[in-house]
């Protein structure tokens, strides 16, 4: 009896491992750390990066998904795993193809900001890891094959990063984002207030989707929904909901059963979000010109003719202006050409809402 017993215990334990979904087997790609030097003031800057199977053994271009992790999180942790393994089941399944996850390193509280009274340079960094990362990987170095996601703070991030530089992202999932307003934030995390935006509502602004929702509304209109994924933090992201409404930009709202748990997300509505992804990329052509962001000067306004007198300014070897700003280089097309006429017609057609070339 009691080697039945064995037996029958040993026979269940055998069948629940195959029995295990998909998001429960190992990865096939892997996970890489990796750091780099900022450009600008050489600081070190540290990030995760998962490679789909197959990156070694093939010369293929791939999509790149950013994804923004939650307060007291890194470039690492369990987000290493549960979000590549989403993406591994979706291409299993036919949702999406092969993707590259980059994990940025959010300074564990820095709510995806550069902080004013601490070395949390959160927003610059991820800028710096878009050219880094196109430079060092075979990705389709084009905004339209670039996602930004994230999952709590990290949806706080992913919305800002979306709102802000939509020109610099293909779409955006948020995964139960803390979406807080400034009266919340105030509330909530008085210390980060003080710490990164020093009790200043026009600096939280900056950083802020609430804000720039607003301020770039006639731009993601145009652009693909904004989907979020709410867990528990409903209260939050039914007013953002409520917000894009009232604002009229494009969403895809769903709310779970899931409590304040990315991986019950993904479990719950990862294959959706592949699927939605995978709808608004374009993968057509991996190895055209991909031209810069239009914000020349960094000033977080988008087609501003301010930036096409920086540009200009610069091509001719001039300073950057205004004086404050922080221009790119004059490489637009990123040909490697510098002051080349190339990059003034690629900038002026984009400028003019005109492809890239």
């Amino acid at each position: 009896m009691r080697q039945q017993t064995r037996l029958g215990t040993l026979l269940i334990a055998v069948l629940c491992v195959f029995a295990l979904p998909a998001f429960a087997q190992p990865l096939r790609g892997r996970v890489e750390q990796r750091t780099f030097n900022d450009p600008t003031d050489g600081h070190l800057i540290r990030f995760n990066i998962y490679l789909p199977e197959n990156y070694d053994t093939t010369t293929d271009r791939y999509p790149v998904v950013f994804h923004l992790h939650g307060i007291g999180g890194s470039q690492g942790g369990n987000q290493n795993t549960v979000v590549p393994r989403a993406f591994e089941t979706a291409l299993a399944a036919g949702n999406i193809g092969p993707v590259i996850v980059v994990f940025p390193n959010g300074y564990t509280d820095a709510f995806w900001a550069d902080s004013v009274n601490s070395d949390k340079p959160a927003e610059s960094d991820v800028l710096a890891l878009i050219p880094h990362v196109d430079a060092t990987f075979r990705t389709i170095a084009s905004p339209r094959a670039r996602v930004m996601q994230g999952f709590s703070m990290g949806g706080f991030g992913a919305t800002k990063f979306y709102s802000k530089f939509p020109d610099r992202f293909a779409c955006c999932v948020e995964y139960d984002g803390a979406l807080l307003t400034w009266q919340n934030m105030l509330a909530f995390h008085a210390s980060l207030a003080l710490e990164i935006f020093n009790n200043n509502q026009a600096i939280y602004n900056q950083y802020s989707a609430w804000f720039w929702t607003v301020e770039h509304a006639p731009l993601l209109r145009a652009k693909p929904p904004l989907r979020m994924v709410v867990g528990s933090l409903v209260g939050g992201n039914r007013q953002f909901r409520d917000h894009l409404v009232a604002t009229t930009i494009p969403l895809d709202y769903v709310e779970t059963t899931c409590g304040h748990e990315v991986g019950c997300l993904l479990t719950a509505q990862g294959q959706q979000s592949a699927a939605f992804i995978a709808s608004h990329l374009d993968l057509s052509c991996p190895t055209c010109a991909t031209c810069d962001s239009i914000d020349f000067n960094n000033d977080g306004s988008l087609f501003d003719p301010t930036d096409v007198d920086a540009f200009l300014s610069v091509f001719s070897e001039g300073p950057c202006v205004p004086a404050t700003a922080t221009c790119n280089d004059v490489d637009f097309n990123n040909d490697t050409s510098l002051f080349d006429p190339r990059d003034i017609d690629a900038f002026l057609s984009v400028f003019s809402e005109g492809p890239c070339f």
